[in-house]
């Protein structure tokens, strides 16, 4: 499967997406013989540098298979496909992608809108997701005009380049006030608003529940640290610290070469060994720079792990108390 950071953040929150039951059961009966074929494209790690060579070595009944489970009318030409085409045709619904930001996903020659836009934000597209599964099919298929961008279409008329906008909160609160106060002689029926009303409640509280969430992961957070500092003392949280900026590195380190090689079967062995040797060399250097003797929170770590915390109340923290004292 495609390895890049954007597409493993979508694919991640769109697990979460339910789909309808008439899809299900329309995928029903082709879904074991697409299992077989969706882990065989696993086993070959699957990218868009080789999904076309994938399905040109397939058989004709396992191209059909494909074509069948998702729902293409026209038969496959292996010989006719774009690379994102390709790979879609090997994914799940919610594992497809519109890898060349043009507001439209390939699956096979099929272009379609996403039910879920890769332009919106993740903390939006999360509350979307969770207040599109809590709609029933009517609200959820009317909450879909919201994300419609008419620019598209006119790019396709007019032939000009596609430059998707950035589906935030705000974005979201405006299409809203604009289907529910309509200006300039548009107009937007009763049972429109109704469902559009039924999204919008139902979307602020899905993300102000999120951002709930987020406060507290961040509270745990703050009590682990203030536990983890008790326990092992200054130097030993400052060692695990320096860890995890080694950690941090090596994953820049990765994801650069990714850039730079691909992410083939042969260059991902190549790059594996690459970051096995940097964190060898990372790992040495910490080992060589630590102080086996325990000494008291200096200032300037003081400061380090205030800054670190980003601790944004009035309240007086236990962790303040602790660093005065």
């Amino acid at each position: 499967m495609d390895t890049r950071a954007d597409y493993q953040s979508y694919i991640n929150s769109m697990k979460n997406l339910q789909i309808s039951n008439g899809r299900k059961n329309y995928q029903e009966p082709f879904a074991g013989e697409f299992e077989k074929i969706f882990a065989k494209a696993q086993d070959a790690e699957i990218s868009l540098n080789n999904a076309i060579e994938f399905l040109q070595n397939l058989s004709k009944s396992e191209v059909e298979s494909l074509q069948k489970y998702a729902g293409l009318a026209d038969e496959i030409n292996t010989e006719n496909l774009s690379a994102e085409g390709s790979y879609n045709l090997l994914m799940h619904d919610n594992e497809k992608y519109d890898f060349d930001n043009d507001g439209i996903a390939e699956t096979g020659i099929a272009k379609s809108l996403l039910t879920v836009p890769t332009n919106m934000t993740t903390d939006t597209r999360d509350a979307y997701i969770e207040a599109m599964n809590s709609l029933n099919g009517k609200d959820r298929l009317m909450a879909t005009i919201l994300t419609f961008n008419s620019s598209h279409i006119n790019s396709m008329i007019n032939g000009t380049d596609y430059e998707p906008p950035i589906i935030d909160y705000n974005y979201l609160k405006e299409r809203v006030e604009d289907i529910l106060n309509p200006t300039g002689g548009a107009f937007t029926s009763e049972e429109t608003k109704t469902s559009i009303r039924n999204f919008w409640q139902t979307f602020n509280t899905a993300y102000e529940g999120d951002r709930i969430s987020t406060n507290e992961t961040e509270n745990i957070a703050v009590k682990n640290f203030l536990k983890e500092l008790r326990e092992k003392g200054a130097a030993g949280f400052l060692a695990n610290l320096d860890m995890e900026k080694i950690e941090e590195k090596v994953k820049e380190f990765r994801d650069k070469l990714i850039e730079q090689m691909g992410d083939s079967p042969e260059a991902m062995a190549t790059i594996e060994k690459m970051v096995s040797d940097y964190r060898k060399q990372l790992l040495e250097q910490l080992k060589n720079s630590l102080d086996k003797d325990e000494k008291p929170i200096s200032i300037d770590s003081q400061v380090s792990i205030k800054t670190l915390l980003n601790l944004r109340t009035e309240e007086k923290s236990p962790l303040t108390e602790l660093l005065s004292s």
